[in-house]
């Protein structure tokens, strides 16, 4: 295969990866809206995408790795293929976690809610969202230098799982919301917790990608 060749297959996969994440992300945001909003027909189209996020996902490892295959990949060529099996298994596990929260917004969206708790997942939402962004535009525009911010703007995402754990352990004695709806809200502070996680996850692969060490030991220097 000419160098040339490789090299717009190499491009076009990345492309394809950043395409997954639009998408992903655009569940992400529909997710957030919906719990800003209250409006749980937001979420309804959303309902069964993780099937399609893992097909898609599936492809882009098959590409992977007919590309590694056909032609023997410089350390540079590698480090691409690397990271973009990476990033792909971070935004296909992050559509399944996501369609879990869709699913819960919209299977609860009758029960009774404890105000303070809703505006604690709500926010941590925003902030999972964030994060996410992020971590796509850290990887869309090959930027490892501002991978570093990510975990810090995480910490504020567990700082919140905190609060909210502490809620659903400790409801009100009055509006506390129904229990159904509290055991979904405890599943979906897991789900953004780890859609966070899977942002941050993004940023150290680009950091890979771009200087072929880890994020933690690139961010030292």
């Amino acid at each position: 295969m000419p160098r040339e060749t490789f090299q717009q297959e190499l491009d076009q996969l990345v492309a394809d990866v950043i395409e997954l994440g639009a998408e992903v992300a655009s569940s992400l945001e529909n997710a957030v809206e919906a719990m800003m909003s209250r409006d749980a027909k937001v979420v309804e189209p959303e309902l069964g995408v993780d099937a399609r996020y893992k097909a898609w996902g599936a492809e882009l490892g098959r590409t992977c790795m007919i590309l590694q295959a056909r032609q023997a990949p410089v350390a540079r060529d590698l480090r691409v293929l690397y990271s973009a099996q990476s990033v792909t298994n971070h935004l296909v596990r992050s559509g399944a976690l996501i369609e879990h929260i869709c699913h819960a917004i919209f299977d609860t969206a009758q029960y009774d809610k404890d105000e303070d708790l809703e505006a604690v997942l709500t926010e941590m939402a925003k902030a999972t969202r964030n994060i996410f962004d992020e971590g796509l535009g850290i990887f869309e525009d090959l930027a490892a230098d501002r991978a570093r911010d990510l975990q810090a703007k995480d910490d504020k995402v567990d700082l919140l799982y905190a609060e909210a754990l502490n809620l659903i352990a400790n409801p009100p004695e009055e509006h506390g919301g129904s229990p159904e709806w509290r055991m979904r809200a405890a599943q979906m502070v897991h789900y953004l917790e780890r859609v966070s996680d899977h942002g941050v996850g993004i940023g150290a692969s680009t950091v890979f990608l771009v200087t072929g060490e880890r994020m933690g030991d690139a961010t030292k220097q």
